[in-house]
């Protein structure tokens, strides 16, 4: 996660809010007048046609199922999978073109005992929604989107309205909240992770949870790329601003190489070679290199974890800091640890080639880190965007000063005095 971008981000929206607001409070009076409309007795007074979609709509109120799906679509989609996910409906199948009550019978062995088991389970859902029983609204028997879009409009400000599971992966790691266990859980609990990642935030935390859901989407992290596919080549202006689509849980280890002296002949030739190397454009590099380090950041966070972790230090483990979500001066961007204690100072460089060379930028006050500390490692991460990207933990190459290690200026920080022209 790119913490600056989350920001800016932020404030972006903080500036659209009011008319955000202004544009969704149709349907926030909808979602309040069909909560008042279904009351918990008046669900267990409910009949059949009532709650099932494929009949005709009531000439007042609602329908329970078409409301939630459709006539709410706008706080959270959950159109798209089949008719079974509300346990009940009327219609037909491809292989039966005959119009009746169809069911799932996990709910009953009729249709009249399907529609009194949807109906306990919708009941147990919202005593269990109002409780905060997350154990209790994961073990339910509806299907997740549908449980979580009855959730989120019976308690807008507890429940969050994503629904799809490839959303919420998605979300959770370009948040860098993803873990092996989270990501292999039922969605209530991926919900979960990221209504507690709002509320830590110091700006998101004062926001509803649907304007959190609308910012996800709208401004940062935006919509998973797989809905918006566009080939980063040279004709997309945005290809140097998009968020790469960076894999769930990847498994990243760590590898061994050998610092070798440069070829002076090849270092020439690859600076050279055309006119775009010889004019680079680097605020384009260090955007890009950016979001590749961020990501890096979180697999060397991870793997450092399981370091210690194997190295019987689990206490250790959970002292580790991504020390840059809260400065970018401190000259390393991790605090780790040898298994004795002793801290490990780690600088991370990311990059989406193959193991080889390391090629990073590297600012002057990084480097006074490194001549000025003992402990401090650079990871490179290779293959960042991968599933197995490769981690090589490069011992200090500045104290003592590494020989083949080459250092080339591209920057200069310039100062000119002025005044006023008499």
């Amino acid at each position: 996660m790119n913490i600056h971008d989350l920001r800016d981000a932020q404030v972006r929206y903080e500036k659209q809010k009011v008319t955000i607001l202004e544009s969704r409070e149709d349907l926030y009076q909808l979602r309040s007048a069909f909560v008042r409309y279904f009351t918990r007795d008046k669900i267990r007074k409910m009949e059949i046609d009532s709650y099932v979609v494929g009949v005709d709509l009531p000439a007042k109120g609602f329908n329970f199922c078409y409301a939630l799906e459709r006539q709410l679509d706008g706080l959270g989609r959950i159109i798209g999978a089949t008719a079974f996910k509300f346990g009940l409906y009327y219609g037909r199948t491809k292989s039966d073109s005959n119009y009746e009550y169809r069911f799932t019978q996990k709910f009953g062995n009729t249709y009249q005992e399907a529609f009194n088991g949807v109906k306990e389970t919708l009941l147990e859902l919202l005593t269990a929604g109002e409780s905060e029983d997350i154990e209790a609204i994961a073990a339910n028997k509806f299907s997740p989107m549908f449980k979580g879009k009855i959730l989120c409009t019976y308690f807008p400000e507890r429940y969050l309205n994503i629904f799809s599971s490839d959303h919420l992966d998605y979300y959770l790691t370009q948040l860098d909240l993803e873990s092996k266990e989270l990501i292999g859980s039922d969605p209530i609990y991926k919900r979960e992770a990221l209504i507690r990642f709002k509320n830590q935030d110091a700006i998101m935390k004062e926001w509803s949870v649907d304007l959190f859901a609308n910012f996800l989407y709208s401004e940062y992290p935006g919509r998973p790329q797989w809905e918006k596919q566009i080939e980063e080549d040279e004709t997309d202006p945005l290809a140097d601003y998009r968020t790469p689509d960076f894999p769930s849980n990847p498994e990243p280890s760590f590898i061994e190489l050998d610092i070798l002296k440069p070829n002076p002949s090849s270092t020439k030739a690859q600076s050279f070679t055309n006119s775009e190397r010889e004019n680079p454009d680097y605020e384009k590099e260090a955007r890009k290199l950016k979001k590749l380090g961020d990501r890096g950041e979180k697999i060397v966070m991870d793997l450092e974890k399981k370091r210690l972790v194997n190295g019987n230090r689990s206490d250790l483990a959970k002292k580790i800091e991504r020390v840059s979500l809260k400065s970018d001066a401190l000259g390393y961007d991790i605090l780790s640890f040898e298994v004795d204690g002793t801290k490990r100072f780690i600088e991370v460089k990311a990059t989406r080639a193959p193991v080889g060379s390391a090629n990073f930028f590297y600012t002057a006050n990084e480097l006074k880190m490194a001549e000025n500390c003992d402990n401090y490692f650079i990871y490179m991460v290779y293959d960042v965007i991968s599933e197995s990207p490769k981690v090589w933990a490069i011992k200090n190459p500045f104290n003592p000063t590494n020989g083949n290690t080459v250092k080339t200026p591209i920057n200069y920080r310039v100062t000119i005095s002025a005044a006023k022209k008499n």
